[in-house]
């Protein structure tokens, strides 16, 4: 805002006065008279060399001196340049070593002005004014049954809705934004409203005296300061006459999530919860596991060197005939049926050929290979997940590999046939429990006495070199016993491993079902299982260090991340976090029942007067007195004086005691900016906890201005509470945290730009408000968290994850995992059992009229 062109005379005035100071514009002089004159902190045209402009992504930057070379002040030039001073040479200060940082000014909010929007709406209820969702669901028409904390049953369509805090009723959601936002294009599924200013008037106007961008050691600021408590003293007792708000809310504490879960869960982890007629149990039976293969291919006259061809046998007709003690020892034979196709009989018989050569070679009675060891129809699917335990229970085994007679001619050596072999899912948990620390690789159609002997430890090089060499060393090594990994290394980095090879899905949870070979307890297999209810079930079957519990509160680095992929996007591995909920249950489109988590309430549709204190104090009593009633004292100080005067000589004491009363009040109101200070600075000494969000960014000072009238600098942005947080050590060597988006970052400037625009399914910027940490937290999410799941400790910091609430299916899904400080779990109750989602399916949904 620069000053009117109108008014030079004025200035020239000023500029007369002061002609040894440096008058640019960002001195307090001129800052001060512009707020002065306008009434609100809006800095002067920042072409003059300096001020920070809030909108502006230019930093602020130390105003420099300007030379002129004409006489006299001109506010804007003809061709719209900067103005000038006379040519009067300025005087040069040496810099200060250690001048304090400019006070950050508050952004102007548009407020009720946007009921002037062509898409803005009226009611007659808190928010009072809003606009409908610009995108609609295409199934917007069919009713949805709901059913509340309370057993109430709503039916309602589809839109966004979410549990009031103090009912647990089901109401749509409105979300307050930015008024770039509120006013551009639509582009949500919900309701929006606009950022309000919710402190009382007494309190805005009392702060209006000091709040803008002034110098405490400035004598013209402090003028500045004491012009405007005049009226503002004035009006505090002739106007508005409302104080803060005084009343505390559920004693202090941040809202509740009124919320239960009615369900029931697919698989329950307490046994006797999922009933007798539970047809897959989550834990593993005694009878799961096989000690011995159910057939064999036994030699015939294996004393011979010679083939002579095998006779394949039940163990049990073996048994019967030598005596169950008498367990014989076996070849396992693995091989791809990429090289030896079971639609093949050449394949079969070549495959044949290799085993018995093998098994005579290594002296062994017998051979299990899987293409005619598994014929039982009945046991053909338990039969193959249970493979690992005929390996296990092996003397050696031998890897096939070949070119099958129906692949196109071809030359390949047995390194590239092994690493086409190794490319397979359930060739990797093979390598890993085969016996010995090597393994004989025997190629179709070569000297079959001289196989490639290749050491386990030279697997990873060798065949998985263009796989994942380095993950799968770790394994191989842990298996041959040179490093231990921990339960929760194994299994992530397994998951790893087995995703990153190919397979012929027969089930959905294959990949879960080859890594329970690995693991010693094993659920029975469950055909309707997905990969993720499938690795649920094995990991709430095993003790992995409650590793499902950890992966939960991580946050994936983007939206295409799959669930297998541990990565966190805060860079902490799975045992850094130390989780005290619980996995209670594993129910439908891949959620989970969690229990033992605290929880709490996002207020997302408005800000409004939360009670705070200073704590007690005579000195802050007084000055409130004196603030609130300087302005009775100045009434009725003229008023004696005016009454003395009429009864003149008889009124003289009542002119003495006006002109008293009307030092009282000069005194007090030169003081006024020191009574506000006193009066509304420094830190609260209880605070109603809250949490607030809205849509998008604003800087710490036009927040607090917005929620408690002025800006004292009580918010502080969070060191890490979010990737996108930002911090820096001060010259003290502290850690502060740092508004990420003024300090130029350009990634998050980049993102906070695109997410005013971004469209359903698109990451937004919105911003969190803890006004019982007074922290913000600047974070990325689909959709705006309507509650914090607080689930896990790590790093020093809480893991909370915010939920968005799908009602149709009473899911919290997680939009998002934040840090916060542990003392926030001190004004918050638990949760009880709650339906978790990790991914949240995108509903279809049509631009309305205005959307983008």
């Amino acid at each position: 805002m620069m000053l009117d062109a109108d008014r030079p005379m004025r200035m020239n005035t000023l500029q007369a006065r002061t002609h040894s100071l440096d008058l640019s514009a960002t001195h307090p002089i001129r800052m001060a008279a512009a707020i002065f004159i306008k009434g609100y902190p809006v800095p002067l045209d920042t072409a003059h060399g300096g001020a920070y402009n809030p909108s502006s992504q230019a930093p602020p930057t130390m105003a420099t001196p300007i030379q002129s070379q004409s006489g006299g002040y001109q506010p804007q030039s003809q061709n719209g340049a900067p103005a000038q001073w006379p040519t009067q040479q300025m005087p040069q200060y040496p810099p200060q070593t250690h001048s304090p940082p400019e006070k950050e000014l508050p952004v102007v909010l548009k407020g009720a002005w946007h009921c002037f929007n062509l898409r803005s709406l009226w009611r007659w209820r808190n928010p009072y004014i809003y606009q409908n969702p610009a995108y609609e669901y295409n199934d917007a028409q069919t009713v949805h049954r709901h059913r509340d904390y309370a057993g109430r049953e709503a039916h309602k369509t589809r839109s966004d809705r979410y549990l009031h805090h103090n009912d647990g009723y089901l109401r749509n959601m409105y979300v307050a934004a930015t008024d770039e936002i509120y006013e551009g294009p639509g582009t949500s599924t919900w309701k929006r409203t606009y950022v309000q200013q919710v402190a009382p008037w007494k309190v805005r106007l009392a702060t209006w005296v000091v709040d803008f961008n002034h110098d405490p050691n400035s004598w013209e600021d402090w003028w500045v300061m004491v012009l405007r408590a005049l009226p503002a003293t004035l009006a505090m007792n002739l106007v508005f006459w409302d104080g803060k708000p005084v009343t505390q809310q559920r004693q202090l504490c941040y809202a509740p999530i009124l919320y239960a879960y009615h369900g029931d869960a697919k698989v329950w982890s307490n046994t006797l919860e999922n009933g007798r007629l539970s047809s897959a149990p989550t834990r593993s039976n005694q009878m799961y596991r096989i000690l011995k293969p159910r057939h064999l291919c036994f030699l015939r006259d294996p004393s011979s060197a010679e083939k002579r061809g095998v006779d394949v046998r039940k163990m049990s007709d073996w048994e019967d005939e030598h005596g169950e003690e008498a367990m014989p020892e076996y070849l396992f034979v693995a091989y791809s049926t990429e090289h030896f196709s079971h639609g093949s009989e050449v394949d079969l018989m070549a495959l044949h050929d290799i085993a018995e050569t093998a098994c005579r070679a290594a002296g062994l009675p017998a051979y299990w290979v899987a293409c005619s060891c598994m014929w039982e129809i009945s046991e053909l699917e338990s039969d193959v997940f249970r493979i690992s335990d005929v390996l296990r229970g092996s003397a050696r085994m031998i890897i096939a590999v070949g070119q099958s007679s129906a692949a196109p001619a071809r030359t390949a050596g047995t390194d590239v046939l092994l690493r086409e072999w190794g490319s397979r899912m359930w060739t990797f948990p093979e390598v890993l429990l085969s016996p010995g620390r090597s393994i004989d690789v025997y190629t179709r159609g070569s000297d079959l006495q001289e196989p490639v002997t290749v050491p386990k430890n030279q697997f990873a090089s060798r065949v998985w070199a263009q796989t994942d060499a380095n993950v799968s060393r770790h394994m191989i090594d842990h298996f041959l016993g040179s490093i231990s990994l921990s339960r929760i290394e194994l299994s992530i980095l397994a998951l790893q491993c087995l995703f990153s090879r190919k397979t012929t899905e027969y089930l959905r949870g294959d990949q879960s079902y080859a890594l329970m070979s690995l693991l010693r307890q094993r659920p029975q297999i469950d055909r309707t299982d997905t990969a993720f209810q499938a690795f649920a079930r094995l990991s709430l079957a095993n003790d992995n260090d409650r590793l499902l519990e950890r992966y939960i509160c991580t946050l994936p680095s983007d939206l295409e991340q799959p669930w297998y992929d541990m990565d966190d996007a805060y860079q902490s591995s799975l045992w850094d976090i130390d989780p005290y909920c619980q996995v209670a249950g594993i129910a439908e489109d891949d959620t989970v029942i969690i229990d033992g988590a605290w929880g709490l309430s996002i207020r997302w549709k408005s800000f409004y007067p939360v009670y705070w204190s200073s704590g007690p104090s005579w000195k802050r009593l007084f000055a409130t007195l004196m603030l609130e009633w300087n302005g009775a004292i100045f009434i009725l100080a003229c008023s004696l004086m005016g009454s003395g005067t009429a009864f003149l000589p008889a009124g003289g004491s009542l002119i003495a005691l006006g002109f008293f009363l009307l030092l009282v009040f000069f005194y007090f109101w030169l003081m006024m900016p020191k009574l506000v200070r006193i009066i509304y600075g420094g830190k609260f000494s209880e605070v109603q906890a809250e949490m607030f969000g809205f849509e998008g960014h604003l800087n710490a000072a036009t927040i607090e201005r917005a929620l408690f009238g002025g800006n004292f600098g009580r918010f502080t942005w969070s060191t890490n509470g979010s990737p996108i947080s930002r911090s820096i050590i001060n010259e003290f060597g502290e850690k502060v945290g740092i508004d990420p988006y003024k300090y130029k970052d350009p990634e998050v400037r980049t993102k906070v730009e695109l997410a005013k625009h971004a469209r359903p399914g698109d990451k937004r910027i919105f911003t969190l408000v803890d006004t019982y940490n007074m922290q913000l937290t600047l974070f990325e999410a689909v959709r705006p968290p309507l509650t914090l799941m607080f689930c896990a400790s790590e790093g020093g910091m809480q893991r909370a994850i915010g939920c968005s609430y799908d009602w149709e299916k009473q899911t919290m899904y997680r939009e998002t995992v934040l840090r916060m400080p542990t003392p926030t779990l001190n004004r918050m109750d638990r949760v009880p059992r709650f339906r978790l989602g990790l991914m949240r399916q995108l509903w279809p949904s049509n631009p309305k009229t205005g959307a983008v």
